[in-house]
């Protein structure tokens, strides 16, 4: 007898099932031209008795769509022998996402990433079908397929039209199909119940199929499970209807016991607490069954939309060692990340230090950088949280692992194959807790270089800020003394009383009024002094930073931890991940053995001892994955508070580090009001020497005669007491000016570099 089949271009094998329905099933084969592996769907007896239009609809709705979320239709050929029409369509050699979930690894749901990635590509799948006014009403994991590219990326395709048929937006149907787990509850009533309600459905049925879909994808299990599964049909019915609006999720443990409902993912699920955040919303809308809420497809679209858009961002908690993420809007900015990263981990945002590789975050973006634009990370290379305030550090307490079967005394490959599995499934949680405690253990180290990066660039620049600081002082300082110097030139020249010079007449009043002005201006400030004070304030901030640069910068910080880890080894480096992956692996293998040893049914003498023998290997490997779990936990924990002792001297550093940075700008800010006041005395001195320089000149026999003063003195007698100060005013007059011009200069380099030195 031959398994081989064909058509005019396509051969396929009977014995390589690839799937099967109720009205047919799909078979691996062959091109004949080109030896292109191809999947050949043929119907069965139960299909041709199907009215003729109901099964050229299949055929029509694959001839209609075309897109990359929907299985390519090939040939539409009849088979040889005239056994009637095959549909051949693309393999996908992933197989379906039902396979995907049955295996072990997936038994708690997809890994995160490969969630987003099926909820992108099925609803792009069902805007397509959507747009061409199609309904699926079929829509399961096992009717959608995975398909490995040629680059090695995934595709998730729909496939199984069987049951779709075009419908408008307004129209119903009547007629009912699908998968009873996966069926709205009006349809449930009817294809199931068997009730004569009179109601017809939309193409909105479709949106609670891809609810119980995508909760099966994130949680590896069914929203709406009865005690004793399908045959409590009348408990499922009352679950879907009876539930609360917002709750996706209802169980019943006991035969005729509560329903246990929950608006909220199980914690087993591998979505992350930012996506859950997301996706709950998301599912609750799909699976409402009140008929004022119930969405439509439009609002589903733009819903999905608004969660495939967001970005990722993993931020490595310190406090808690652990990653976190959060999911940040495309057009969101930096205070949305903020307020998210609380919500998680009860940070306030004034108290939140975000460290992008070796520098703050703030550094890289600036507040209004939209989510779209932020850097990326991932769980090896996240952004670093340190909180200001809050140097305790505590590894969270993990949920206990499930626990991993025992094996009965007595035989049996059916149980066995069973238990055999459910290791397996506990094996990859354990794997995946090991795979957490190890990344947790070097984003521990990878934060301390970090810090110690960022702690060193701001110390070189603090110090660098001071010296700055200081030299500039010193310059100040200097102008000072020259304007001191200028103003007691002035004094020396002329020792008058303010009596005797109000006696005088013109020229030498102008000339002696003038320095008297400059004479109270200087009694006013005392600029040598202010200058000397700042200089002191500045050279210790100096000494204050080099200190602290020196005594942390240099890696002490770094020995800190090396101290710290002296009996705390780090659980990456004795390879404890891929230990636990490589018991994972001969689990697996194991229960391989123990599904062929299901299939034979009847075993010899000798394979019933392998049999025994491989029981025997899932029970001590599991021994094993238990104890490499129970080795990681504690050296992590010894990770954590090896951190914790250093992160509270790094916390110091960097609050003295902030203080000092505060101390040198206010003294920035000293140095440039007083470098501003300085120059202004300056130009002011000048202008008044300028003044005298043009008055010594004018004649003065006007001045000859006798005016009373007010201590009675002539003006001949006041001239001849202070003629040599006058004189010598004039003379020195020339060389105050040029100094000031001089010191003008320095004061205003000063004041350029003061005001480079701020920005």
């Amino acid at each position: 007898m031959s398994f081989l089949r064909g058509s005019e271009n396509y051969v396929w094998c009977t014995t390589s099932v690839l799937g099967k329905g109720a009205t047919g099933a799909v078979f691996q084969g062959v091109n004949k031209n080109n030896g292109e592996p191809v999947a050949v769907k043929t119907f069965n007896q139960l299909s041709h008795m199907r009215p003729p239009d109901v099964q050229l609809r299949e055929f029509e709705v694959l001839k209609k769509v075309k897109h990359e979320n929907i299985v390519k239709l090939l040939a539409i050929e009849e088979e040889q022998e005239g056994r009637g029409k095959v549909i051949v369509m693309e393999l996908c050699t992933g197989g379906s996402l039902f396979n995907i979930l049955d295996d072990p690894e997936n038994t708690y749901g997809l890994q995160e990433q490969e969630f987003l990635l099926v909820l992108e590509h099925l609803t792009a799948g069902m805007k397509h079908l959507r747009d061409n006014n199609l309904v699926h009403r079929d829509l399961k994991p096992g009717n959608i397929m995975k398909f490995i590219n040629e680059d090695g990326s995934t595709t998730y395709k729909l496939t199984d039209f069987g049951a779709a048929r075009e419908l408008q937006e307004e129209e119903q149907f009547v007629s009912l199909y699908g998968t009873e787990e996966y069926l709205h509850p009006d349809m449930y009533e009817r294809a199931v119940l068997r009730k004569p309600v009179g109601k017809s459905f939309g193409a909105t049925v479709d949106l609670w199929s891809i609810g119980v879909t995508l909760y099966h994808v994130a949680t590896g299990q069914l929203p709406f499970r009865p005690f004793g599964g399908r045959r409590n049909k009348e408990t499922m019915f009352f679950i879907t209807t009876k539930k609360a609006s917002g709750v996706i999720c209802g169980t019943q443990t006991t035969d005729n016991g509560p329903i246990e409902w929950s608006r909220e993912l199980p914690p087993h699920c591998q979505l992350s607490a930012g996506l859950k955040k997301l996706v709950t919303p998301l599912l609750a809308g799909l699976l409402e069954v009140d008929p004022h809420r119930i969405w439509t497809f439009e609002r589903f679209f733009s819903e999905v939309q608004t969660v495939t858009s967001t970005k990722p961002v993993h931020i490595f908690h310190v406090n808690k060692a652990c990653v976190i993420k959060v999911f940040l809007k495309p057009e969101e900015k930096f205070e949305h990340l903020q307020t998210y990263i609380c919500e998680q981990t009860s940070v306030v945002a004034e108290t939140q230090i975000l460290l992008y590789q070796e520098k703050l975050i703030l550094n890289e973006i600036d507040e209004n950088t939209p989510g779209k634009s932020y850097p990326d990370t991932t769980d090896n290379d996240p952004l670093m949280l340190f909180n200001k305030n809050d140097n305790y550090v505590s590894m969270p307490q993990e949920p206990e692992a499930p626990k991993f079967p025992a094996f009965p005394t007595i035989i049996s490959v059916e149980n066995d194959a069973t238990q055999a599995k459910t290791a397996c499934s506990v094996g990859h949680v354990i794997k995946r807790r090991v795979e957490e405690l190890c990344r947790a253990s070097q984003l521990c180290a990878m934060c301390v270089a970090r810090w110690g990066s960022l702690l060193t660039a701001r110390l070189r620049d603090t110090t660098s800020r001071a010296t700055a600081l200081a030299s500039n002082a010193q310059r100040l300082h200097d102008a000072a003394r020259a304007l001191d110097l200028a103003a007691a030139a002035l004094r020396h020249a002329a020792p008058l009383t303010t009596q005797e010079v109000c006696a005088l007449e013109p020229p030498y009043y102008t000339v002696l009024q003038a320095y008297y002005i400059v004479l109270r201006f200087r009694q006013a400030e005392q600029w040598a002094g202010s200058a000397s004070l700042l200089a002191a304030e500045a050279e210790s901030l100096r000494a204050g930073a080099a200190g602290l640069r020196t005594r942390h910068a240099g890696g002490a910080l770094r020995a800190e931890w090396d101290e710290a880890l002296t009996h705390a080894a780090c659980p990456a480096r004795l390879r404890l991940a891929e230990r636990a992956a490589s018991l994972v692996l001969r689990l697996r293998d194991s229960w391989q053995h123990l599904v062929r040893d299901r299939a034979t049914r009847s075993l010899t003498y000798n394979d019933e001892q392998f049999h025994v023998l491989e029981r025997i290997t899932v029970a001590e490997t599991g021994r094993r994955a238990r104890a490499l779990l129970q080795r990681a936990a504690p050296l992590a924990r010894a990770r954590a508070m090896a951190i914790a002792d250093w992160y509270k001297v790094a916390q110091t550093v960097y609050l003295q580090t902030q203080i000092l940075d505060k101390d040198v700008a206010s003294a920035d800010l000293k140095l440039l009001a007083l470098t501003a006041r300085l120059q202004d005395a300056e130009i002011k001195m000048r202008a008044r020497i300028q003044q005298l320089n043009s008055t010594k000149a004018e004649p003065t026999s006007r001045t000859s005669g006798v005016v009373e003063g007010s201590r009675g003195t002539t003006v001949a007698g006041v001239v001849g007491a202070s003629g040599a100060g006058v004189r010598a005013l004039s003379a020195c007059g020339d060389d105050v000016a040029a100094g000031l011009a001089t010191n003008s200069m320095l004061l205003a380099d000063l004041l350029r570099l003061t005001r480079e030195l701020r920005s």
